[in-house]
């Protein structure tokens, strides 16, 4: 039976890079019909706070990613690490180190210095059981070292194919900290072996981690589970997707009005080889397999995001549009006249306003004083609605014709301004029967109060 498991660390909300993992992690449960669990790995007490752990959580649910057993979380599990070490001690598999913190900052700078990776120096490594003892009973703190092997190792990574580890490329790495807490590399294996994960999908930043837990592994006389890595995400600067390339939570994402099921589709579709680009949650379940994950670096493209939004909010059902962005169901015809024009639920509300907002906006208000005739455009307007509410566009554009000196672009976009309030949108022709004249007038009066040469 198949078992994967999403383990991320509450100390933070949940970037878009984690949402991917939890993502392929979840379509490759439900593809092979196995189980998919939720571990929080809160070891780092200064940093894990309750309020990321709930906000992880939630960015799950809303993201449709449901988990199949009870949340673990490993700050609950201290006692079995704990004993899990003691074990490895036991076997030879480990061993207690004294070395103070200045000894260990000392060694590392001498290793530097001779252009060498850092690297513990065995120092406490062939210490006797009776010195060991001592050390202990004088009250020197110490950690719990791995005993490693120096043996090459190699292993097959679904997404990326074999990989290979030189002899001696994991050394003794600390398992259990001097106040007794375990090491990330301890607490994964332990959890993963005790839950019986049998695939671990995670991000390109971790292969680093993957020798030292299959020699952990090995310690305890493990199978280690099958291992896959996926690439992470990146700016359009080929850099780490990070706060400088805007939006990288999903927290930010939902705040923007991007609709989960585009996220959805664009995180599993990203970086794959698939036959469509839109797809629902059953169609990515269907479709996903790891030799369709590409090893190639992802670029998170905001303007890709967008367009798989836009598709969406033509899609969606009027129904649960209206339901999504919080609006009346009395509103469905001018939600009908402007969502073609919305990339997120935060611009169709913003184009809504259209019909409500008796204000020009900004770059409508710009654009119109670099503009010349509009005073006498403007006024005509108002005669003309306040002689008959009831007229058509075309009647409205006939009547007002092409005055002299004004370019029909102008004019144009005159008459949007004052129609919609903005300097874009929907086909003027669908939207004029839908604004109230007094909200056109309004926009006229407002402009005229600011811009009076008459």
């Amino acid at each position: 039976m198949i078992k994967v498991r999403f383990a991320p660390s509450p100390t933070g909300h949940l970037h878009i890079g984690n949402a991917k993992t939890a993502l392929y992690n979840y379509l490759f449960a439900r593809k092979a019909g196995g189980t998919f669990v939720l571990r929080m790995e809160d070891t780092d007490i200064e940093r894990s706070e309750a309020i990321y752990e709930r906000s992880i959580m939630d960015d799950l649910a809303w993201l449709g990613i449901t988990w199949d057993e009870v949340p673990m979380r490993q700050s609950e599990r201290l006692d079995l690490y704990g004993a899990h070490a003691k074990a490895l001690l036991t076997k030879g598999f480990a061993y207690k180190c004294f070395c103070t913190e200045e000894e260990l900052a000392a060694s590392r700078q001498r290793s530097l210095g001779k252009g060498e990776p850092p690297r513990y120096s065995g120092k406490c490594r062939d210490l006797s059981g009776d010195e060991a003892g001592r050390l202990e009973n004088e009250g020197k703190a110490f950690t719990v070292r791995f005993r490693a092997d120096a043996r090459p190792i190699t292993f097959h990574d679904g997404i990326r194919g074999e990989i290979s580890f030189p002899r001696g490329h994991v050394d003794d790495l600390i398992i259990l900290r001097k106040d007794g807490t375990p090491t990330y590399n301890l607490a994964v294996v332990v959890d993963d072996m005790l839950m019986g994960i049998t695939d671990v999908i995670r991000g390109a930043d971790h292969i680093s981690n993957t020798p030292k837990q299959i020699a952990l592994f090995s310690a305890f006389s493990t199978p280690a589970p099958r291992y896959a890595h996926h690439s992470l995400l990146i700016g359009s600067d080929k850099k780490p997707l990070s706060k400088r390339h805007g939006a990288t939570r999903v927290l930010d994402f939902r705040s923007m009005g991007i609709i989960r099921e585009a996220l959805v589709n664009y995180l599993g579709t990203m970086g794959r080889n698939t036959a469509a680009e839109i797809m629902d949650v059953d169609e990515l379940v269907g479709t996903f397999s790891l030799d369709s994950v590409s090893a190639s670096d992802n670029i998170f493209d905001m303007e890709k995001l967008l367009w798989f939004n836009r598709e969406y909010l033509k899609r969606m059902p009027l129904d649960k549009l209206i339901e999504e962005t919080g609006l009346m169901p009395d509103e469905a015809e001018l939600v009908l006249a402007v969502r073609d024009n919305a990339s997120t639920v935060n611009d169709l509300k913003d184009y809504m306003e259209i019909f409500t907002k008796p204000e020009l906006g900004e770059r409508a208000l710009d654009y119109l004083a670099k503009t010349r005739g509009v005073n006498e455009i403007a006024c005509e307007i108002k005669d003309l609605l306040s002689g008959n509410a009831n007229i058509s566009f075309e009647e409205l554009t006939n009547r007002i014709g092409t005055p002299q000196d004004i370019k029909k672009k102008d004019l144009f976009m005159i008459l949007r301004a004052f129609i919609t309030g903005r300097p874009d949108g929907p086909p003027l022709k669908d939207v004029f029967p839908l604004v109230p004249a007094s909200i056109i007038s309004g926009r006229i009066e407002a402009y005229l109060n600011l811009h009076d040469e008459r």
